[in-house]
């Protein structure tokens, strides 16, 4: 009976391979590949918090309770709260119901910490602009704009596939290639959101705290874009989760570099320096000789 019910689960299984379009050697492959991905952002999240939480106690915990300082907890503990969570969802070994119910928790995370990171930049690039209505606007209407595409691509096509693989734990989603299109259309609009973000010279390039985080954030995006289209069911959008995972983590840099700055800017006794991010640039002082002075303009 159990060799019976061992060779029904493998047939079972086989076709449903065989509807997916790909074979156990490739399966078994995403599985590893999407998982190991998952856990280089979990690691990367998990060290720049150890590495950074001396600062964050001397300048966040320390300090009076502000709006900012609670955004700044939301987006850095909702993240780690989240990866945390979504450990049991690639290494749990849990039924099909369980993995169900684990994938729409899965997406209400990534959504609600993408949700943190594209407010944190717009809120930072509104500010840069001096709160302009219309970059508000702008800012707004793409964001809505891949909002939506995102939802219309879950209403019209569903979700993804829940797959229970024998022998393997954790969960496994497999994105028709038709979804995977329409979600990459919503990844699309958040990087042409980006993009449009820093235009200007190259001092003012130069000036902007976060240049280098933001580069790193489009990249990673459009590395996730790829794998939508270019990636097989299993793949398709297998980087989400280290992408959001470097986002928080940039942008928790970011912002703790700002509360720092402000309390160093707040309790300097030095007017003449010029604090930006890390880098700190005296102003040199220059002394004239009076007498010097006189005899060039008698010259004159």
């Amino acid at each position: 009976m159990a060799s019976l019910a061992a060779g029904t689960t493998s047939e079972l299984w086989g076709s449903v391979l065989d509807s997916i379009g790909i074979d156990p050697a490739t399966f078994a492959w995403d599985h590893q590949i999407s998982r190991s991905f998952f856990v280089a952002g979990l690691i990367i999240l998990i060290y720049d918090h150890l590495l950074t939480f001396g600062s964050e106690v001397k300048y966040v915990w320390s300090s009076r309770l502000r709006p900012s300082t609670c955004w700044f907890l939301a987006v850095r503990y909702i993240g780690l709260a989240s990866n945390i969570t979504i450990l049991v969802f690639h290494f749990g070994d849990l039924s099909h119901e369980v993995c169900v119910t684990m994938q729409i928790v899965w997406e209400v995370f990534l959504v609600s910490q993408e949700v943190l990171v594209e407010c944190t930049l717009g809120l930072r690039v509104f500010a840069m602009y001096g709160l302009n209505f219309w970059v508000l606007v702008c800012l707004l209407g793409v964001g809505g704009l891949a909002a939506s595409l995102a939802m219309w691509a879950i209403i019209e096509y569903g979700q993804p596939q829940v797959l229970d693989a024998p022998g393997l734990h954790g969960c496994h989603v497999a994105f028709p290639r038709s979804s995977a299109l329409r979600l990459a259309g919503a990844w699309e609009a958040q990087i042409w959101r980006s993009s449009t973000r820093y235009r200007g010279t190259l001092i003012e390039r130069m000036l902007t705290d976060g240049a280098m985080y933001f580069g790193i954030i489009v990249v990673t995006n459009l590395a996730n874009l790829t794998t939508f289209y270019l990636g097989d069911v299993l793949l398709s959008g297998f980087l989400s989760w280290f992408t959001t995972s470097l986002s928080v983590t940039l942008l928790s840099r970011l912002m703790l570099n700002l509360h720092e700055a402000a309390q160093l800017g707040t309790g300097s006794t030095e007017p003449d320096t010029i604090d930006l991010e890390t880098l700190r640039f005296p102003t040199v002082p220059i002394t004239v000789d009076q007498a010097d002075w006189n005899e060039e303009a008698s010259g004159l």
